[in-house]
């Protein structure tokens, strides 16, 4: 049986026979990350559970496997391996899973409606991402919670004009307007509640950190309680960024949003000077899948990757553009310049 996303239960695949799995949230606990356990590359006391994982040859990607399965593709390159034996690692458990809920056959029609809507794209793009090589990933994320509060001070600066005499190139002098700063020191403070800072655990995917960050735009409410089930059938990723080099990513996040919210409050036309303190307690942190279409396969010799949300089918990538049409662009911007210019002399 596997996890079918039009159904939102197992499904067997030979007879059609379905099996519900409870779609609860009463296990979603938030643990505590001290700043001991991430300055010292210590794991918080979380559950764990023991894993098979590959790691694909060509590209160094690790997926959890099922023993039975006799080939494996990689998700992330495409390339096909005949089940290894394994290695077995403990693993911090997700805390939570949001199921997919677009299938296969959704996001490739997404992918072909989003390739349509480039002109420049080649026209066989279609056909060179192949239905085989769309594959469900639940991709490892964690989120961060953490109560910030910030005192600042800096100088607001705010533009003012004044009349001055100046020299009019004649011998004589001018009035004219002239633009002044008049800065002013200010301080104050700034608190506000981080809830699910959201920081990708993928090494794989992290040189695509704006696609998938386009395409992340997950609904988090949806998240229910980690069953294994939910994977049958689906390829989940080992998380290769491990929590406290997370937890500082979040950390730094935070600070910028801050710093961000305090420079709002200082005000005025220009700024100088502004320095932002910002305490942080209450710090948190779960681990969860997140559901992801990816599409990996070369063009013309190169490699390309399409990113579908699971979850909405949002669509993020980039597309390979077509020689000759931008070739046929370019020339009839060149015509159409030609003939302006022609009408212009006339």
């Amino acid at each position: 049986m596997r996890f079918s996303a039009e159904k939102q239960q197992l499904s067997c695949s030979h007879c059609g026979n379905t099996q519900a799995i409870p779609l609860t949230r009463q296990n979603l606990e938030e643990r505590s990350l001290t700043s001991y356990q991430v300055d010292n590359h210590q794991l918080p006391n979380a559950p764990t559970e023991e894993k098979l994982v590959f790691s694909c040859p060509n590209c160094g990607a690790q997926t959890t496997i099922n023993t039975d399965e006799p080939t494996i593709t990689c998700a992330f390159c495409g390339t096909k391996s005949v089940n290894p034996d394994a290695r077995k690692t403990r693993l911090i458990e997700p805390a939570g899973v949001l199921p997919f809920k677009v299938s296969k056959e959704q996001a490739i029609e997404r992918f072909k409606g989003w390739v349509g809507d480039d002109w420049l794209a080649p026209s066989d793009l279609k056909a060179g991402a192949r239905p085989d090589n769309f594959h469900g990933v639940y991709v490892p994320f964690w989120t961060f919670d953490a109560q910030a509060y910030s005192e600042w001070y800096g100088e607001a600066g705010f533009y003012y004009t004044v009349a001055v005499q100046v020299p009019d190139g004649k011998g004589g002098m001018m009035r004219q307007q002239e633009q002044r700063v008049r800065w002013e020191p200010r301080n104050g403070s700034h608190s506000q509640f981080y809830d699910d800072i959201l920081i990708m655990a993928s090494k794989q995917l992290a040189n695509q950190a704006d696609s998938v960050a386009e395409a992340s735009s997950y609904n988090l409410m949806d998240v229910v309680d980690y069953d294994p089930r939910f994977l049958l059938g689906w390829d989940a990723e080992v998380y290769s960024i491990d929590l406290p080099e997370s937890a500082r990513q979040a950390d730094t996040d935070i600070r910028r949003r801050e710093e961000y919210a305090c420079s709002s409050q200082l005000g005025g036309n220009v700024q100088r000077n502004l320095n932002v303190n910002t305490q942080l307690s209450n710090q948190t942190f779960k681990h969860i899948l997140l559901p992801l279409w990816i599409c990996a396969y070369v063009y013309n010799g190169k490699a390309y990757r399409f990113l579908v949300n699971g979850q909405t089918g949002r669509i993020a990538g980039e597309r390979p553009k077509s020689a000759w049409k931008i070739a046929l662009l370019i020339i009839g911007f060149i015509l159409l310049v030609l003939f302006f210019y022609s009408i212009a002399k006339k």
